[in-house]
């Protein structure tokens, strides 16, 4: 009767020891150097175990991404609610929050120009933002429930089409070489401007 309580308390454990350790090593030297076997020998598992719960590095890789994003999205949906009686306002204070996040993100920041080793620079998770469908899922869901729960008047369709702007435009700066060199409220501001065009509050 407690075998199936036990194994999935085994999985659960696996998992985010095996998230943590993959954090850890992508912080260090960089994702693409992080080999999967090195990820099971720091948690003390073989390879087998660990593809049972993660098929390829890949898939490791999009569930350390998914739960940045979640990290993320508990600080979106604060500034959010802080700002929620000025739809625009929140949005943009909501885009400049997470800009600033990514900079101080220990995952992310690496590749944002926090490293003084060079070498590293475009070896982290971060290309994996743009490449992520449980991320671009996970954050368009959330965003656009707040979107049609706080937006007066009858713009339920163009919700969808602006928050897809709005995830697409602010990863493509992330993952742009060079792009935390600009102010991050001018680029915020050019953001939020796109998205609210598209809600016609602009």
């Amino acid at each position: 009767m407690v075998v199936e309580p036990v194994r999935v308390s085994f999985r659960l454990q696996l998992r985010a020891e095996a998230l943590r350790a993959a954090q850890e090593l992508a912080i260090e030297k960089g994702w693409e150097k992080v080999r999967f076997s090195e990820i099971a020998t720091v948690i003390g598992v073989s390879r087998p175990t660990l593809y049972r719960e993660f098929a390829s590095k890949a898939a490791l890789g999009d569930a350390l991404v998914v739960r940045e994003t979640h990290r993320f999205l508990d600080g979106i949906r604060k500034v959010l609610d802080a700002n929620a009686a000025d739809v625009p306002t929140a949005i943009t204070a909501a885009v400049r929050y997470t800009l600033d996040e990514a900079v101080e993100s220990p995952l992310l920041g690496v590749q944002l120009g926090r490293s003084d080793d060079l070498t590293r620079m475009g070896t982290g998770v971060l290309p994996l933002l743009a490449t992520s469908t449980n991320m671009l899922k996970s954050a368009t869901e959330e965003l656009v429930t707040w979107i049609q729960t706080h937006l007066r008047g009858d713009r339920a369709a163009d919700v969808v089409p602006a928050v897809d702007v709005w995830i697409r435009l602010t990863v493509s700066h992330l993952v742009l070489p060079g792009s935390m060199e600009r102010c991050n409220q001018a680029v915020a501001d050019q953001i939020s401007l796109s998205v609210l065009r598209y809600l016609g509050l602009r």
